[in-house]
């Protein structure tokens, strides 16, 4: 039993990342592209980011106001999708943990997105933060600022949806079983950092303190897991108050 959601949960991440690829670049970039008048050329969804970066192609006659949204606009769009996702995690929407774990990590990859764009891109400029620095729209330390305001914006509310799911599949028998699965999930970040890092043209002489920045909240949901799914005190019993 426990195999198989696992193996379900594993197959429903992969699947909604490349979903959320392409909220970023389609439902972002190319929607404002339509928008202001310019057509899409080619879309192209990397299932390796941020080791290999999505990208879409466009061509139009638009002013530099539109291009700063069309640049931004994956940024954008994907903020706001995430947002209304967690809320509606956090409502339980649907009964239906399959549902539930479809949203929750569509709504995970579309707050990553931004954040790890806003937060990598401010330490090494790449991408479309590094468009939207050298087109004075936004700053290193702005985009470091944004980053974070999202990061943490969204970390107890994804914490916590994912402990719901978890709950709905009875993997949460024991307080150490929460703190070890909460933990083991926030580790997505530092695999994220180091596959960002791996890029032949990123620099390196940030990577030890983005790596270990980004242990930080596998680290800080070991300790808080209890206070941030919101689970009873009781030695050894966890169980589902929604």
């Amino acid at each position: 039993m426990k195999a198989r959601f696992f193996a379900e949960f594993l197959l429903i991440a992969f699947i909604m990342k490349i979903a959320g690829e392409f909220v970023h670049e389609v439902f972002g970039h190319g929607l404002f592209v339509l928008l202001f008048g310019g057509r899409i050329i080619q879309v192209y969804l990397s299932i390796l980011w941020p080791y290999e970066l999505s990208y879409i192609r466009w061509s139009g006659n638009f002013e530099n106001w539109q291009i700063i949204w069309i640049e931004g606009g994956g940024i954008l769009t994907c903020t706001v999708v995430s947002i209304i996702l967690q809320i509606l995690l956090l409502l339980n929407v649907s009964k239906n943990r399959e549902i539930l774990t479809h949203i929750f990590w569509l709504a995970f990859w579309t707050f990553l997105n931004p954040a790890g764009y806003l937060l990598l891109g401010g330490i090494s400029p790449f991408g479309d933060v590094a468009a939207l620095i050298s087109r004075g729209a936004l700053t290193r330390t702005l985009s470091i600022i944004l980053g974070l305001g999202i990061f943490l914006g969204s970390f107890i509310s994804i914490s916590r949806s994912l402990c719901n799911i978890l709950c709905k599949a009875y993997m949460l028998r024991e307080s150490n079983t929460l703190r070890l699965l909460l933990s083991l999930f926030w580790l997505i970040i530092p695999c994220i950092t180091f596959a960002y890092y791996l890029r032949a043209e990123q620099p390196s002489q940030h990577a030890e303190i983005a790596g270990i920045l980004s242990l930080l909240p596998a680290a800080v949901s070991f300790i808080t897991a209890r206070f941030i799914c919101l689970m009873p005190h009781k030695k050894g019993e966890i169980t589902d108050k929604k």
